[in-house]
Order: structure tokens, then C-alpha cells, then sequence
């Protein structure tokens, strides 16, 4: 086991370093290892363009943005939101487990980190069909979030209903942020809805993954498997990353 952890490690580490003219067998390994296990924490270096290239060759570049600490965008973000006071990509609170809207893949590169950190942290959901039965897997397909979107920074968001939970190529996706939860309802969502968060609880006390990402790191996830999110950051962080979001080739 240990043996075949150091031929992958020195297999990434290889294709990192001849960047780009291994960028197709990079990009073919990642979509692998996403496959097999819903995200790559990758811990070469690289520079901004070689992370671009690769994720031009995982699908469409939809949406870049800059995470950073920044309570000036902070506050304009929240004034254009229907559902406020929840976290965002400027703001220092916490963001708990979710997946991100209108993305199949996330892919992030640290731009800068803070001293002390600043990890990412994950749990992985692709075991539902182990612990819910199919009806279950079924009602939460009818359970309904709000999909938020907007074309720039100062329009006002839209709300698009969203099913949590759809069938594709044979596997079961996940779409969930506890903030765009509706308000009820009814009895068969409810507890097949309590049912998940009772699982979830369960993933994060037990399988709580820990990503201590460092400068120039790159990471990629599932986001229709992986729930992603982070503790709290100093109101003077300078952690800083870059996101884009993809929608898979």
C-alpha cells in the first residue's frame, strides 16, 4: 500500500513538473482520480497558466472568482442576495458543508495563504446508495433548494428551484447548501431530510476530511459528490484562491 502511494505521488509530481507538455495526461489523471475519489489535493507547485490549461481540459471555465477576504465586496454581495446572512467567498465566517450552484467540477489554486492556514475541509457523499434505499434516494429528488446565479457582481441574484438530488450516468448527485433549504416541507421530505442530516452529522464528526492547503497548491473536487467548506478566517486573512467553476466536457 505504502509502495503504490509513492509511484502515484511520484506520478503526479512528474506530470506537474513537465507542465504543460503533459497537460492532456494530466488532466486525464485527474478526471481518474476524481472518479474514484472525488477530488485531488495536488502539492507541486505550478504557475496560474499551467492551472488554467489543465482545467480548460476538464470541461468549460464558466465562472472565475477570487476568494479573499474582502468585507467591502462582503457587503455589496449580501445587498444584492434574496437569502441573506449566509457565507460567501469575501466574507471571514465560516462556510459549513455545501456544494456550489451551477458547477459539475471546483477547482481552486492558492494564490496566498495565511500563516496559521486556513485548511479546506470535505466530506465525501458518494456512498448514499449504502445508506438510503431508493425510495428515499427518490423523495429527495422531489426536495427542492434554491439555486442562486447572477451575471455580475451588482445584479441582483436569481433563485432557480433545484432538486437535491438527481440520477445521472448510473449514480446518484448531490446538490445541497443548508442555506438555500426552503422554509418546510412536507412529512416525506421532512424525514427522509432529517434522515440526511442525521448522516451527515454522522460523515463530519467521523470522516471529516482536512486539507492543509498551502501557497501554489491546486485542488479539484466532484461537486456533485463532495461537500466543501472551511472554519472561520481572520478578519485580517490574506488567504487568498483562486476558484473556477466547470462544467464537465
Amino acid at each position: 500500500m505504502e509502495l503504490a502511494m509513492e509511484n502515484r505521488e511520484l506520478l503526479w509530481k512528474e506530470l506537474i513538473e513537465e507542465l504543460p507538455s503533459t497537460v492532456d495526461d494530466a488532466g486525464t489523471a485527474i478526471m481518474k482520480t476524481l472518479t474514484t475519489d472525488g477530488y485531488l489535493h495536488l502539492k507541486w507547485p505550478m504557475p496560474m497558466e499551467n492551472f488554467e490549461r489543465i482545467a480548460a481540459r476538464l470541461g468549460t471555465i464558466v465562472l472565475r472568482s477570487d476568494v479573499k477576504v474582502d468585507m467591502e465586496r462582503a457587503r455589496n454581495q449580501e445587498q444584492v442576495r434574496h437569502i441573506r446572512g449566509r457565507g460567501g467567498i469575501y466574507s471571514p465566517s465560516p462556510l459549513h458543508l455545501h456544494t456550489d450552484p451551477n458547477a459539475d467540477l471546483v477547482s481552486w489554486y492558492c494564490v496566498e495563504q495565511d500563516e496559521a492556514g486556513g485548511p479546506m475541509l470535505m466530506v465525501d457523499l458518494g456512498d448514499m446508495e449504502q445508506h438510503f434505499s431508493v425510495e428515499e434516494l427518490g423523495i429527495l429528488g422531489k426536495v427542492e433548494l434554491w439555486s442562486p446565479a447572477r451575471k455580475s457582481e451588482a445584479e441582483q441574484e436569481t433563485l432557480t428551484p433545484t432538486p437535491m438530488v438527481t440520477r445521472e450516468n448510473g449514480r446518484y448527485k448531490i446538490f445541497y447548501a443548508p442555506w438555500l433549504l426552503r422554509e418546510s416541507y412536507d412529512g416525506d421530505a421532512s424525514r427522509v431530510l432529517e434522515k440526511f442530516t442525521d448522516y451527515l452529522k454522522q460523515k463530519e464528526d467521523t470522516q471529516l476530511i482536512t486539507l492543509p492547503v498551502k501557497k501554489h497548491d491546486t485542488i479539484f473536487v466532484d461537486n456533485r459528490r463532495m461537500l466543501h467548506g472551511r472554519s472561520a478566517l481572520p478578519a485580517t486573512s490574506k488567504r487568498h484562491l483562486v476558484r473556477l467553476y466547470l462544467r464537465a466536457a
